[in-house]
């Protein structure tokens, strides 16, 4: 009778242990060699009360148990449990049997109080997440917080959430009952669907530890925690934790000021005093600073705290009118964190500088901040007020380490907010690790790193670490980045060949599993021999046949047991440019025969340094090009380093809340808005978000201008609940947000030129007409973005986005809140068309010469011996104009500490009147300038209808400002005024002038001019009156024309040199000139070259060979005309392909900066073109083509990227001359009727583009940033 019942049984067991198998597994995987630190943050408060508290003691012991069977002697645990006060229960190293840790859960008490989470969690942070409690953090192994709540905290949790998070710990939040779901997710890490779990009761506390168990364990593998034991120690013997070099820069100039600097040095005395200072532990050392840094002690000035505290107690108010942080920020790299200064970045002893500053900066900071990165120096700020905010975020290592006091008085508070970030570095708890933000990849190479795997896990993980992060910055992909791996001891092991991934996340997710293989020896000459017969193989991903870079990287902790010579000189031979790092006992002599050359071999004293600084070999990596051929190493490739641009854009998110959405999709679609807002620096004078929802009808939730914080925004949006309503009109409310929230009254910037942003996210069809509205958008400057799930029509999103790679479709709308890391990039580097609709002066009808014009000039003392020059300028630009006062007004203000008027627009009506009285003029003296107010008073008095400016009349009212110093006070704001009012202000700088000033004040960066002395002056005057002098007409499509700031474009000149051109050669430079003067030329912005050719192409400088407007320009008249009889077009474009657009020449193609060509011709080609044409296309080069006299208008049409980017004039006299041919085409366009209907109209009527010469190319530069770029 028993037999039938076996089957059944057994079928039940089978049942059972498949239904488990995949927990099982992975908990299994979670026990695989890896360590772990686990702590428990327990809510003992009144509200669980004696007998649920009961459940949690149970729920915690079940947890441990099953904890300790899938970890076993790997995981420790502690606890802490709180209240309104936090109680240690037991560390990590206080038991050493899981038996007497589940004897205390089971025994411990109930203690009652209040709820105090953020209280309990810096309480862990300070005692037990260190190496005295028990941490094993510095050896590597996972660090893993579960806190269990169950109400609403009764202080913020979020500060000391995110130390953890900095930290790299893991955060799990578990909350029961009342316990507040958004306060949950606050402590919890991402993705919140594995750390953050809700129970309705006690009880139920058991049902989700089975989830939480493989939530822990996934956590633990991910963070890649693992074995240190039997590791050689560290070169020098480490230090020991707990401790670090702490410097304070502290401003003592008047921005803070005699009353208050016992508050700003209270607040240093209060940071010290919780401090363990000692010269084993933490370090001190402080600078004042106005004008000069001034060190009042070093690191190893004092050895005890009472010392310390006794030298700052005696700190003294310094005084002075200038603030300069950056020439502080310098001294403090170059003097006080050498090891003779006391620093101990050699022991790895973490370096630290806390900056406290009460206003803006009134010099460079860029140098000593870039200095300080490069060093590792962790950077905090102390803001009091809001001005110097903006500066210290810049210099910090992070945003979120800049902490600000309304007032004064209010300044303590911040030495208590900074304490847990300061005592996190000092306890190893938080470790700042070094972005890779400064290099970029030269075109395709593939990278194979050979990794010594005799290194340990703790290193092993560092170095996978810092290649997965490497790898995060690469453009990965068959036909760019390729990375191979193997790891060696006595003999090598391949982990993936070049070609094993083909995508950066396949990549990423393999290289997490190379786990390190045992091995006491390493043959590093059998290592090499493997990677060049076994991995430098076609079949095997290489490209080597192809020219393609190859880069070997060899990692090493030991000397090599075989021979390396011969293995790394056949590398060479094969042109294989191998790198060689090495550590502990590795040999340097053997790193450089190794190394392709002894700039390229690298020691350390431990790997796990470079994830600190990574800059030398990442640098090298990413910017090594060209193929060794020869035995002799090839000579220092120069690294091109691309600095990190401010995103500054205005974007509005259109969010469908109908019932497509619903309650139950509507969080996911919340959670998206705010992932990608936490990724933005929102700020007034930074990005700006605006948000509405519709269905039937749009209903505005905040403007642009409405919030000035991120945490404003993402509380706002956390607030928003789901309108509903069944119909959805997109159109109606894509319309409704262009009228009204791209508006400057509600915070809209599109006329100073920043970027506008529209992000429609929906998830039904819309019901009205939308492609009409979306090209209205885009005809308006407004970048449009589509994120859609459910119902929404993909294809119709796609014409609704700006370009159909703006569009973004996930099957689920779970999936949304991961898509914000996708979009981000684009986001806020894709630029369209800032252009405004309406231009700087209405249309009415004026008479063409008629115009007003200022000029702002210094008149300070420092200038009195160069007054003649400036006197001399004046005359120079006012001389070509029809001065008059139904025509030109000219009025001349000097200023230093204030403004004094020489003579107003209506006081002269003669030219002759006017240059008498600039003869005349006299020094009005001064000792600073203070050109902000100066800009006030030209507004308000000198463009005024009381002194003769005509600007009620829509006269063109101009201003020309010239200073040869740094202004005192802010220009920015009152040079907006000014343009906001339709001014054009130009700047021109001189000797001791800030360029970055000299910018703000001008219309626009092209308007801007700096010359090193007043002798120079003479240059201006004609670039000048190039714009003051056009026609109303020209200088409204000038203006209109201007690039936003944000422009980056490289531009590239390729001109006829043959003899063809001799005669013609200075009007072809004048061409060049007067496309360059439109530009916004700099390393960041745009960049530009220029190449002859005839038979062969010359190149007479690259894109990198000019950084200035001016330098670029001298460049171009000193071009000498190269000759030759013949003109191989085909060869000249295959040269600049191959030799111009590359990153080690100054192309930014990589980073998606478009890439420009300019080709002028004035005869048929000798050789073949069609191929090479094609050849620039397919490499995402535009090219437009110039044709003079015999140019053959097909081979034009074929260079040009598309035939509407051509142009052709009779004779070189015509070049400079395209206003009346652009007067025509747009005359003919009207008079046909044609009209755009949509942005892809723009492609295809050529009136836009052919037969326009300089105008009809800045056409064509403008409009492709806005439409061709996105394809590159």
């Amino acid at each position: 009778m028993r037999g039938p019942q076996v089957l059944p049984l057994c079928v039940l067991l089978g049942v059972l242990f498949v239904g488990l198998l995949p927990n099982l597994e992975a908990q299994e995987d979670c026990g695989q060699g890896l360590e772990a630190d686990l702590y428990f943050l327990v809510d003992s408060s009144w509200s669980i009360g004696e007998e649920n508290f009961g459940d949690v003691r149970q729920f915690l012991y079940s947890l441990i148990q099953s904890l300790h069977q899938v970890g076993g002697a790997r995981f420790k645990f502690a606890l802490v449990t709180y209240s309104h006060k936090p109680q240690t229960e037991f560390q990590l190293n206080s038991y050493p049997t899981i038996r007497e840790v589940l004897a205390h859960v089971k025994a411990m008490p109930y203690r009652g109080g209040g709820t105090r989470t953020g209280l309990g969690l810096d309480f862990l942070i300070q005692t037990q997440l260190t190496t005295a409690s028990g941490s094993r953090a510095v050896d590597g192994a996972a660090q893993v917080v579960v806190v269990l709540t169950d109400g609403q905290s009764q202080d913020d949790v979020a500060e000391p959430a995110q130390v953890l998070w900095l930290a790299g710990v893991e955060v799990f939040a578990v909350g029961v009952q009342d316990a507040v779901d958004s306060e949950l997710r606050e402590m919890g890490s991402q993705p919140h669907d594995t750390h953050v779990f809700s129970v309705e009761s006690f009880l139920t506390l058991r049902d989700i530890i089975q989830d939480l168990v493989v939530g822990l364990c996934d956590a633990v593998t991910r963070s890649g925690g693992g074995p240190v034991a039997n590791e050689a120690p560290m070169a020098g013997g480490g230090t020991a934790q707990d401790s670090a070099d702490l410097i304070l820069l502290i401003d003592g100039s008047e921005n803070v000021g005699a009353a208050n600097f016992p508050f700003v040095r209270d607040l240093a005395l209060r940071i010290i005093e919780r401090l363990d200072v000692g010269r084993d532990t933490i370090r001190v050392a402080l600078v004042l600073y106005n004008g000069d840094p001034d060190i009042k002690f070093y690191l190893n000035s004092y050895d005890s705290k009472s010392s310390v505290v006794e030298a700052v107690k005696g700190l003294a108010y310094s005084g002075g009118v200038e603030s300069n942080l950056g020439a502080a920020l310098e001294e403090v790299a170059q003097s006080l964190l050498s090891e003779s200064a006391g620093g101990r970045a050699d022991e790895n002893v973490p370096q630290m500088l806390l900056v406290i500053s009460a206003g803006p900066s009134t010099d460079d900071t860029g140098a000593g901040d870039r200095a300080l990165k490069r060093a590792g120096v962790i950077t905090f700020g102390a803001s009091v007020g809001d001005t110097a905010t903006a500066d210290l975020e810049t210099v910090a290592t992070d945003k979120t380490f800049v902490l600000s006091a309304p007032d004064f008085r209010a300044v303590a508070s911040i030495g208590d907010q900074l304490f847990p970030y300061i005592n996190g570095v000092v306890q190893r708890t938080i470790i700042v690790q070094n972005e890779f933000t400064e290099v970029v990849a030269v075109g395709k190479r593939d990278i194979i790193f050979l990794i010594d795997s005799t290194m340990g896990a703790t290193i092993i993980n560092s170095v996978r670490e810092f290649i997965k992060r490497f790898v995060e910055i690469m453009p990965i992909g068959p036909d760019q980045v390729q990375v191979g791996v193997a790891q060696f001891s006595n003999a090598p092991r391949l982990e993936m060949d070049l070609n094993s991934y083909g995508s950066r996340e396949e990549l990423t997710a393999a290289l997490s599993s190379i786990k390190p293989r045992p091995g006491q020896t390493v043959n590093i000459g059998a290592a090499l021999d493997f990677v060049r017969t076994n991995m430098l193989l076609p079949e095997k991903g290489s490209r080597i046949n192809q020219g393609t870079p190859q880069v070997l990287l060899l990692m090493t902790s030991k000397k090599s047991s075989d021979s390396v010579e011969a293995p790394a000189l056949a590398l060479q031979r094969m042109g294989v440019l191998t790198l060689a790092a090495g550590s502990k006992t590795a040999e340097e002599q053997e790193l450089q025969k190794i190394a392709f050359a002894q700039s390229v071999a690298f020691y350390m004293r431990d790997f796990r340094q470079l994830i600190r600084n990574p800059k030398a070999i990442v640098d090298a990596l990413s910017t090594l090009a060209g193929v060794v051929v020869t035995e002799v190493p090839t000579e220092t490739v120069t690294v091109i380093t691309v600095p990190t641009q401010r995103v500054v854009r205005d974007i509005v998110f259109l969010v469908d809340g109908s019932n497509y959405i619903g309650s139950s999709n509507f969080p996911f679609m919340r959670d998206f808005i705010i992932n990608v807002v936490n990724q933005l620096d929102v700020a007034p004078d930074r990005v700006q978000i605006g948000l509405l929802q519709f269905a039937e009808r749009p209903k505005i939730e905040f403007y642009l201008n409405s919030q000035s914080s991120r945490q404003d925004v993402v509380d706002k949006i956390s607030q928003l609940r789901l309108s509903g309503g069944s119909v959805l009109n997109t159109g109606a409310a894509m319309n409704y947000a262009l009228e009204n929230m791209f508006r400057v009254s509600t915070g809209s910037r599109r006329k100073q030129g920043v970027q506008q942003v529209l992000v429609l996210i929906t998830g039904g069809p819309a019901q009205d007409q939308v492609k009409s509205v979306a090209d209205k958008l885009a005809l308006a400057g407004v970048l449009t973005f589509t994120v859609s799930s459910g119902q929404a029509d993909e294809a119709l999103l796609r014409n609704v986005a700006f370009v159909p790679d703006l569009a973004y479709h996930e099957t689920s709308f779970s999936s949304l809140p991961a898509l914000a890391e996708v979009i981000m990039p684009k986001l806020i580097t894709v630029v369209g068309d800032t252009d405004t609709i309406s231009s700087t002066f209405p249309e009415e009808t004026v008479v063409g010469g008629e115009r007003d014009v200022a000029f702002l000039i210094d008149g300070t003392d420092s200038v009195r011996g160069d007054f003649e020059y400036i006197r001399d300028f004046i005359i120079k630009v006012i001389e070509p104009l029809d001065i008059g006062s139904d025509r030109v007004r000219v009025s001349v203000v000097q200023h230093s500490e204030r403004p004094t008027p020489t003579f107003y627009l209506n006081t002269y009506q003669t030219k002759d009147e006017v240059i008498r009285a600039v003869n005349g003029m006299t020094l009005t003296g001064g000792r600073s300038l203070n050109t902000g107010t100066a800009l006030t008073f030209m507004k308000n008095t000198i463009l005024s209808e009381r002194h003769g400016s005509r600007s009620a009349q829509n006269v063109p009212q101009f201003l020309i400002v010239l200073t040869g110093g740094r202004s005192r006070d802010n220009v920015k704001d009152p040079a907006g005024a000014l343009k906001t009012d339709g001014v054009v202000p130009f700047g021109v700088g001189v000797r001791d002038a800030d360029p970055r000033q000299i910018e703000a004040i001008s219309h626009n960066p092209s308007f801007a001019f700096n010359v090193r002395e007043f002798s120079e002056l003479n240059t201006v005057p004609q670039k000048l009156n190039n714009y003051v002098s056009l026609p109303r007409e020209q200088l409204t499509l000038v203006l209109q024309q201007v690039p936003s700031n944000a422009a980056k474009r490289d531009i590239v000149f390729l001109l006829d040199g043959s003899d063809n051109t001799r005669n013609g050669f200075p009007e072809i430079k004048l061409f060049v000139k007067s496309i360059v003067e439109s530009l916004s030329v700099s390393e960041s912005h745009d960049r530009v070259s220029v190449v002859q050719f005839a038979a062969n192409p010359d190149v007479n400088f690259y894109l990198n060979s000019h950084k200035t407007k001016n330098d670029l320009l001298n460049a171009i008249d000193n071009l000498r005309h190269k000759g030759g009889r013949r003109l191989n077009i085909g060869g000249a474009l295959q040269f600049v392909r191959h030799s111009v657009f590359t990153s080690s020449t100054g192309s930014r193609r990589l980073e998606g900066v478009p890439q420009i060509l300019i080709v002028l011709i004035t005869k048929p080609s000798s050789d073949n073109v069609r191929s090479p044409a094609f050849a620039l296309k397919e490499h995402g080069i535009v090219s437009v083509g110039v044709g003079v006299g015999d140019a053959d208008l097909s081979e034009l049409e074929m260079i040009a990227y598309q035939p509407a980017f051509t142009y052709k004039v009779t004779d070189f006299s015509e070049l400079p001359s395209a206003q009346l041919q652009l007067d025509g085409i747009v005359k003919k366009t009207k008079e046909t009727g044609e009209t755009m209907t949509g942005i892809s109209d723009l492609v295809g009527k050529n009136f836009m583009f052919k037969y326009m010469p300089v105008f009809g190319i800045r056409y064509i530069i403008l409009y492709l940033q806005k439409k061709m770029i996105y394809s590159l």
